[in-house]
C-alpha cells in the first residue's frame, strides 16, 4: 500500500492507529512505559487507588502524625504504660480506621475484641462517614488522640479527633481497648 508523502501517510495511518489501539503508537512515542499504560501514567503520579476492601492509600505523613499522637505526652504514668504496651495495636487500628472510605468495618475485626466484631455491610463508624466534602480516595489525618482515661487495669478508653485535609472537616471517634487473658490490647469500640 503506498500513500505518498510522509505527512499523507501520517495522516492515513493515525486514524487507523487510534481506533485500532493505541499501543504500537505509545511503545514508539514512550518507549519506558509499561506495555498498556497510558502515556500519561510515565509523567504524571498515580492516582490514589482504593483497595478491593474499601480502604484509600495512607501517605507517610499520616502514618508518623499516628505514631506521633500515640507516642504524645500521657495524662499519667500508668496511662502511658498501658499505651506503652498497646501502641503497636493502637497505630495499626488507626492507620486502618482513618483509610475506611465504604461500609465495611470487617477490615477492624483483626483489632476486635472476641466478641465485639465491627459490622462488614453496614457501618458507619469510620471518620469519613460524617465527613461530606472529604476526598473519599484519601485518608483522614489524626490531628490529636484525647481524653485518655485508664477506666480499669484492664480497659482503656480515648478518643481520636480525625482531620479531613482537603477541607478541615473533623470528626472524633470514642475507643475503648481491653486487655487480653494472653496479654495483648484489643478494641471493644
Amino acid at each position: 500500500m503506498k500513500f505518498g508523502t510522509p505527512i499523507r501517510t501520517l495522516a492515513c495511518t493515525l486514524p487507523l492507529t487510534l481506533l485500532v489501539g493505541c499501543s504500537y503508537l505509545t511503545a514508539l512515542l514512550f518507549p519506558d512505559a509499561p506495555v498498556g499504560s497510558p502515556p500519561e501514567a510515565t509523567t504524571a503520579a498515580s492516582p490514589a487507588v482504593v483497595s478491593k476492601d474499601g480502604l484509600a492509600p495512607i501517605t507517610a505523613v499520616q502514618v508518623e502524625r499516628i505514631r506521633e499522637a500515640v507516642g504524645g505526652k500521657p495524662p499519667s504514668p500508668a496511662v502511658g504504660k498501658v499505651v506503652g504496651s498497646a501502641s503497636p495495636t493502637i497505630e495499626s487500628f488507626l492507620r486502618t480506621e482513618g483509610c475506611i472510605t465504604a461500609r465495611n468495618g470487617a477490615v477492624l475485626n483483626p483489632f476486635a475484641a472476641p466478641g465485639r466484631l465491627f459490622d462488614g455491610t453496614g457501618f458507619q463508624g469510620g471518620p469519613m462517614a460524617e465527613m461530606q466534602y472529604h476526598d473519599k480516595t484519601a485518608c483522614v489525618t489524626v490531628q490529636r488522640i484525647q481524653n485518655w482515661k485508664l477506666v480499669s487495669p484492664r480497659l482503656l478508653r480515648f478518643d481520636v479527633v480525625y482531620v479531613g485535609d482537603d477541607g478541615e472537616e473533623r470528626a472524633i471517634k470514642r475507643h475503648e481497648l481491653m486487655r487480653q487473658p494472653k496479654g495483648g490490647w484489643l478494641f471493644t469500640r
